[in-house]
């Protein structure tokens, strides 16, 4: 009995045993295992593709409407527009360069100018303004040169005599030098076809308005009966400019020279010009080659002006004037 009790009793404890070693509240209280390696990655990569993007075959639809007209105005550009030249009506002409500067004698050695224009009354820049008839038999002439410092002019003309006013006092017989045998000059420093010298009205310039534009040079020279030199200028200073130079020479009783050396510096009030090769000015002159009598009730019905372009006599016009090209 004693040993059927003790069998019991071991069996007992054996059961007791297995049960606890599987009680779910011991497993529960481990930490959970951490792995020390890093999970592993791919050694490949990602396979790219061999296909180019297909191109759409279709091409872009345009648009029916017309862009939208801006509301806000062209914005004009501050820089001068460049002026245009209007028509010549004259030849083209040119100014030689001076070897050497002639010399200020009323009288014209050979060679000493480098161009020489004879009278031509089918030439269109001595026959635009001339006034009179048979002005050929004057036989004028103009001679020019240039350097850097001056222009050189000299007119020749044929005057049939001495000057024999009746009354040698030029005050007395009258109070304008128009009123002897003259050369009135006139010189623009620029092409005169450009539009600034063109006057407003498409005819002239009013006579103030010429005057106080600064843009035209104009003056006269003339001589006693005794040779006396007589100037005056009309537009700006010229003949008190320094430098400044002139003298009407004869040559026998029938021919006379009137020659001026023009300082470049005396022209437009000293307006800043620098005369170099292929520069353009506008030249004109007059020249009364007869006397003229300006008495009260007097016939001048025959008055005589052999005129080298035109704008000088009559009326003023800057444009008129003959453009001449400084020239080696």
């Amino acid at each position: 009995m004693k040993k059927l009790l003790a069998l019991t009793l071991a069996v007992m404890m054996l059961f007791t045993l297995v049960a606890c070693a599987s009680d779910p509240a011991e497993t529960s209280s481990q930490a959970p295992a951490t792995s020390s390696e890093a999970p592993a990655t791919s050694s490949e990569a990602p396979e790219a593709s061999s296909e180019e993007p297909e191109a759409s075959s279709e091409e872009p639809e345009a648009s029916s409407e017309e862009p939208e007209a801006s509301s806000e105005e062209p914005v004009e550009s501050s820089e001068p527009e460049p002026e245009v030249p209007v028509d010549n009506p004259y030849e083209e002409l040119e100014i030689g360069k001076a070897t050497t500067a002639p010399k200020v004698d009323g009288t014209v050695g050979e060679d000493e100018y480098a161009t020489i224009i004879d009278f031509d009354e089918l030439a269109t820049h001595w026959n635009a303004s001339s006034i009179g008839e048979d002005l050929g038999i004057y036989e004028a002439v103009l001679y020019l040169s240039w350097d850097e410092d001056y222009l050189y002019t000299c007119v020749e003309v044929m005057v049939g005599g001495p000057r024999t006013y009746d009354n040698p006092d030029f005050a007395a017989v009258a109070p304008h030098i128009f009123h002897r045998r003259h050369v009135m000059t006139a010189i623009v420093l620029g092409d005169p076809c450009l539009p600034k010298y063109q006057p407003a009205n498409g005819t002239d310039w009013p006579w103030g308005d010429a005057y106080s534009s600064n843009l035209a040079n104009e003056w006269s020279i003339s001589a006693q009966p005794d040779g006396s030199p007589i100037k005056a200028d009309h537009f700006g200073a010229v003949t008190s400019g320094e430098g400044f130079d002139y003298k009407i020479g004869v040559s026998g009783y029938d021919r006379e020279y009137y020659e001026q050396r023009i300082p470049w510096a005396a022209l437009n009030n000293g307006a800043t010009f620098t005369a170099e090769t292929g520069v353009k000015i506008g030249y004109a002159f007059v020249c009364c080659p007869e006397e003229v009598e300006y008495a009260e009730g007097a016939d001048t019905s025959n008055d005589k002006y052999i005129c080298f372009g035109a704008g000088v006599t009559g009326y003023k016009n800057f444009g008129e004037y003959v453009g001449m090209t400084l020239v080696d």
